[in-house]
């Protein structure tokens, strides 16, 4: 079954209604990058477990469990023009099927997914931005300069839409009318951070919003650290721009090093501890030096080769 960014969230057939609800039903109580379930979904529908959820539910997720709390979610949906994508439909990034790929630390591969834009998107070419929330001026600078460069080369700008260095890879891909995606931690109806709503809204308007939680959950700490996955999956490369040793970004760097992704980093002051982060990247090997968009571009360009290689 197609679902593209013009249909509604519940025109599906009577047939995939049922998965669709139970998918819903299972992200709403459970928390996201459960790699049990993830295991169990390739076993079974999950129209099958959640009639049946004493058969591997823990009590504290049989309490959240409710097909019509899921059918409430999808009416919020609906209502906020965000479209439900589940593996099989057309717009599934086949890029998070490798998720698991990783081995038994792996993390879990989306029960769903929700998007408002364009959900073609998600399957396009695209590099990561991402970086402190704090960032210096010079964090900011770097980072505009880079997401502009890729953007004016056709190449779709990915990051979280936080404060920071997101924030300047959005804007600068927006500047050049060029399309650019943000993955949130919660449902796409609570724009997070706040101070972003306007920035958020721009990008579902010119590119696309994606998160795996349903309409009315608010982000918190776990859903941060499962989100990284997400950005590493659909992009083709990460580039982290300014980031200190404590930052969630370097998190992000790690999975897409483990995916086979190509890495990079920005060097930046040797007294800076706002770029520290980047430089244990390089020394350690997980990320390439990067300096530039033509830089980054590159990475992408080693990524496509050594897919078609394969």
């Amino acid at each position: 079954m197609i679902v593209n960014s013009t249909q509604a969230a519940g025109s599906r057939t009577p047939a995939s209604t049922e998965e669709l609800e139970a998918r819903v039903a299972l992200s709403l109580a459970v928390e996201p990058g459960d790699r049990r379930l993830c295991g169990l979904l390739r076993e079974s529908t999950a129209a099958e477990l959640v009639a049946d959820p004493a058969s591997w539910a823990k009590t504290s997720e049989l309490a959240r469990l409710s097909i019509d709390a899921a059918r409430r979610a999808i009416d919020a949906a609906r209502q906020h023009s965000m479209v439900p994508v589940l593996s099989g439909d057309e717009p599934w990034p086949a890029s998070l099927d490798e998720l698991p790929g990783m081995g038994s630390i792996g993390p879990a591969v989306p029960i769903m997914l929700w998007v408002r834009g364009d959900a073609a998107l998600l399957s396009s070419p695209s590099v990561a931005i991402t970086g402190a929330r704090a960032c210096t001026g010079y964090g900011a600078h770097v980072t505009t300069e880079i997401a502009a460069q890729l953007a004016a080369a056709g190449t779709a700008v990915l990051s979280g839409a936080a404060y920071g260095v997101d924030a300047a890879a959005h804007r600068a891909a927006l500047a050049e009318d060029s399309p650019t995606i943000a993955v949130l931690a919660g449902g796409l109806d609570r724009p997070y951070p706040a101070g972003h709503a306007q920035l958020i809204e721009r990008i579902a308007e010119h590119g696309a919003l994606v998160s795996e939680m349903p309409p009315g959950l608010a982000p918190t700490r776990h859903r941060f650290i499962m989100r990284s996955r997400i950005i590493a999956a659909l992009s083709r490369a990460v580039v982290v721009t300014e980031a200190g040793m404590r930052s969630g970004s370097l998190g992000v760097a790690q999975i897409a090093h483990g995916l086979g992704r190509p890495v990079g980093a920005v060097p930046g002051p040797v007294t800076s501890a706002a770029s520290a982060g980047c430089h244990a990247l390089i020394q350690q090997g997980t990320a390439q030096l990067v300096t530039s968009g033509a830089d980054a571009l590159a990475l992408v360009s080693a990524n496509s080769r050594t897919e078609r290689a394969a």
